[in-house]
């Protein structure tokens, strides 16, 4: 029986960053059985040099109650990536099933206006002065990154969580390239 914690078995095995083309269709085969899998959408948000930035993500985790850590994952050529990396900090907040546009939005596709126009919702500062929360969101988190890793095309960041809120609303989920809510089944 393999050792788990063995130095000769490795812990994660990365992925080519560029399929060659006889692995094309299994890139495709891949992407076809992610838009399979529902996931809550959610805006993260940090701050930078020039004020706040947001962007939707759908790779978002909880990893931990104690201590509370979570995990997002971002492109690593967006802008986001850098500006979290120099910042430090971020806010994850889950959209509730009400805000398929805010989520538009900061996916830099907008229903109306402006790709990334932070004025496209409200926000609420935060009482210890941290990252404001999107009003109407189903949660929001505020955390500071404890750690980040490079994994192919992305950069799974995690950050141990300071401040919670609870929105009222159910989440908005994404599912087959179209939004959608929950729905209780039993």
């Amino acid at each position: 029986m393999n050792d788990p914690a063995s130095p000769d078995r490795p812990m994660l095995a990365a992925a080519p960053e560029r399929p060659g083309p006889a692995a094309e269709s299994d890139r495709e085969r891949f992407i076809a059985a992610m838009r399979r899998v529902a996931s809550s959408v959610s805006v993260i948000t940090t701050m930078t040099e020039r004020g706040r930035m947001a962007l939707t993500v759908s790779s978002f985790l909880s990893i931990s109650a104690d201590p509370p850590l979570v995990a997002v994952c971002i492109h690593r050529k967006s802008p986001m990536a850098a500006a979290v990396d120099r910042s430090g900090i971020l806010a994850v907040h889950v959209l509730a099933e009400h805000q398929g546009d805010v989520a538009d939005t900061f996916a830099g596709r907008p229903r109306q206006g402006a790709p990334y126009d932070l004025s496209c919702t409200e926000w609420l500062e935060s009482a210890e002065g941290g990252e404001p929360a999107l009003a109407g969101a189903a949660i929001s988190l505020e955390g500071r990154i404890i750690g980040g890793h490079d994994a192919g095309s992305h950069r799974l960041f995690i950050a141990q969580v300071r401040q919670v809120r609870l929105g009222e609303h159910p989440p908005l989920l994404y599912w087959d390239r179209a939004y959608s809510a929950p729905a209780k089944i039993a």
